[in-house]
């Protein structure tokens, strides 16, 4: 209930205090153990396949599979990527690894994030810099592909992130994104997509694979936030990462009251 106060009332304070987590990370995990911070994606049908993975890999299958199900349906052949708000870069290197685009630039507001993501990825056409989703610095019509995943939701201003989106797209560009919101929000973020001018090749509810990810991801998450957050902290991080704080390793997860989108959009 706090948090969706926060959410509703005071997003600004509640973003600064996201972002206060997002930094101890920043400085407390200076290796390769925590380099997804997204809640994942687990299929719940029969007949899925699930996405074959490397050994060293398969203990970030479900936030990697995140990863793969926003960017399977385009070419990635001689494209080149942006990913805003790129965090630890884990996705980023996954994206460049599995799809081969010809350049793939990471962006994000931490410059301890930006400085892990330079000293841990050593890949051809992979590279991080600091900035600002709300004021992008690069050119018009930069980029075939524009990635966010579960960032938005703390940005103060979506709609000029949206701007810059659309701004550095180039002409049938496609922008890959998913985040989540509460249920009552839903719509109008829906309304803010449309106003972008792009046109939205796929608008999909994930709620329920993201959920089934936390449930089948549960101990890793338990684990993450034992290694890496005094006890103090530890109910903030259970929170953080989907889990119920008062009883992480049995409790359901929950996205508390909110709503998993995927969408694809792209510039005509």
């Amino acid at each position: 209930m706090l948090n969706k106060l926060l959410f509703h009332h005071f997003p600004s304070f509640k973003s600064l205090l996201t972002r206060a987590l997002y930094e101890y990370l920043s400085v407390r995990v200076k290796d390769k153990g925590a380099v997804f911070l997204n809640f994942g994606y687990a299929a719940h049908h029969e007949g899925y396949q699930a996405l074959p993975l490397a050994p060293e890999d398969e203990h970030h299958r479900y936030p990697l599979q995140l990863y793969h199900h926003i960017a399977k349906s385009i070419k990635w052949e001689n494209a080149d990527a942006l990913e805003v708000s790129s965090g630890r870069g884990g996705g980023a290197h996954f994206i460049t690894q599995h799809f081969r685009p010809r350049s793939y630039k990471g962006v994000d507001f931490s410059t301890r994030a930006i400085d892990f993501c330079r000293s841990h990825y050593n890949v051809k056409g992979l590279s991080f810099e600091h900035g600002n989703a709300e004021a992008l610095t690069f050119p018009d019509n930069s980029f075939d592909v524009v990635v966010n995943v579960e960032a938005s939701l703390y940005y103060p201003n979506i709609t000029r992130f949206f701007e810059h989106v659309k701004r550095v797209l180039k002409p049938n560009g496609y922008f890959l994104y998913t985040d989540l919101r509460y249920e009552e929000k839903v719509e109008t973020w829906q309304a803010q997509l449309r106003n972008m001018g792009l046109k939205v090749i796929k608008e999909e509810e994930i709620t329920k694979n993201v959920l089934k990810a936390l449930e089948l991801d549960r101990d890793r998450r338990v684990a993450l936030v034992k290694r890496y957050a005094p006890r103090i902290l530890h109910k903030a991080f259970y929170h953080f990462t989907g889990l119920v704080a008062d009883s992480p390793e049995a409790g359901i997860p929950t996205l508390g009251e909110r709503k998993y989108w995927h969408f694809i959009l792209q510039k005509a």
